[in-house]
């Protein structure tokens, strides 16, 4: 009969190589490290020397796991603090970043997911920042969703290998691999490709900047007044969507309007160029960066070029900050959706204007002659349908 193997005894002892946890390094990393260290994969030395179901929890979130039992045993085992196990957590930003559940599986809009589906990003990195590091080591603030670009290479970050295109996922290094090796194909990744960001497009970097700065104090300045950092960034996700209208976005201003549409318009040709995803999330940022600039005439005018209502801003944002709220409501009053009385003649009166100045006449364009919504006032909207155009 053939003895069963004992394994158990593992966890009761301390681990044997335990590397110190280097500036802004995320849990995974650090954990990845120390099993190379120890000649295992990452989900066996977690099933060896932690937990048996090593393979369960390594397909996780491991850096937005919230699991006191697992910091607990870390510190343990490592002889750190839990504050030191604590930090290396992306649930350490909680409050400053994000605000959710401590029970979630899931990661809040702030930070990048990591998963199987092709729609999402592998673990993003700047190869210039590995290739300078004395150990390698993958950074918290690349798992930011506003963290497209490296501010001291000025590169853009990728989250693949170039050789094989295989996307970065630090469970699947093997033992004997560093973990600045390719899982897949053994490239080093700090040879890979990077690709720098124009001038044109310095404006973004910008952004990153100050979202970074306004996370490591935690506040912002906007309009003289200090505003809480995790309230920017809960609005920075609905924002985000706001302005993701593709070439019908009216921005004028914005240095890199141009730049956004033309992306826009190749991923429709070829969704799967993962650099202009990237690339068009980077704009993305930027756009909100633009809109609390110059505080609150670029945030009014993009609600009126766009043809904004305070609605469009606030509806479906779930757990919306009072911050943001409020703000709205001052910079964009809701509209009363019968509002003044609209005559015939007014509407007769703005169609022959636009004819006269050879301009294009529909509901929206009249509308805004007349002085109201083109969809919501309901007394417009009759007088509009009715007439024989």
């Amino acid at each position: 009969m053939k003895l069963k193997r004992n394994r158990d005894w593992v966890q009761d002892y301390f681990f044997l190589i335990v590397p110190r946890p280097l500036k802004d390094e995320l849990l995974s990393s650090w954990l990845t490290r120390m099993a190379i260290e120890h000649r295992r994969s990452l989900s066996e030395f977690i099933s060896l020397f932690i937990r048996h179901e090593g393979s369960a929890i390594s397909r996780t979130d491991l850096d937005f796991l919230y699991d006191e039992k697992l910091f607990k045993h870390l510190a343990q085992k490592s002889q750190l603090s839990k504050k030191e196990i604590f930090s290396l957590s992306l649930h350490s930003e909680e409050g400053y970043l994000f605000l959710c559940d401590e029970n979630s599986l899931y990661p809040p809009l702030q930070i990048r997911k990591l998963t199987d589906k092709r729609t999402h990003n592998g673990l993003m990195y700047c190869p210039k920042c590995l290739a300078e590091d004395k150990i390698p080591y993958f950074r918290k603030k690349w798992r930011y969703n506003f963290y497209n670009a490296c501010l001291k290479h000025k590169v853009f970050l990728t989250d693949r290998c170039w050789r094989c295109y295989n996307k970065i996922s630090l469970p699947k290094i093997k033992h004997e691999k560093e973990l600045c090796i390719c899982y897949n194909c053994e490239k080093d990744l700090r040879e890979n490709v990077t690709i720098f960001i124009q001038s044109n497009y310095e404006y973004g970097l910008k952004a990153i900047k100050w979202f970074e700065k306004g996370l490591s104090r935690g506040y912002f300045v906007i309009n003289k007044q200090r505003v809480k950092s995790v309230f920017v960034f809960e609005s920075l996700t609905y924002l985000r969507f706001l302005l993701a209208r593709k070439e019908k976005l009216n921005l004028e201003k914005f240095p890199l309007l141009e730049e956004y549409k033309t992306i826009c318009k190749k991923l429709d040709r070829y969704n799967s160029k993962k650099a202009l995803s990237i690339r068009k999330e980077f704009i993305l940022n930027s756009m909100v960066y633009y809109l609390f600039q110059n505080y609150p005439t670029n945030l009014i005018n993009f609600s009126k070029d766009n043809h904004l209502i305070y609605r469009d801003f606030t509806h479906g944002f779930k757990n919306i900050p009072f911050w943001y709220k409020e703000m709205i409501y001052e910079l964009i009053p809701m509209q009363n959706k019968i509002g003044r009385e609209i005559s015939e003649r007014e509407v007769l009166g703005a169609i022959k204007y636009l004819r006269t100045q050879k301009k294009v006449v529909n509901q929206m364009s009249v509308a805004e002659i007349v002085g109201c919504h083109f969809s919501i006032h309901k007394g417009f909207k009759n007088i509009y349908k009715s007439i024989d155009k």
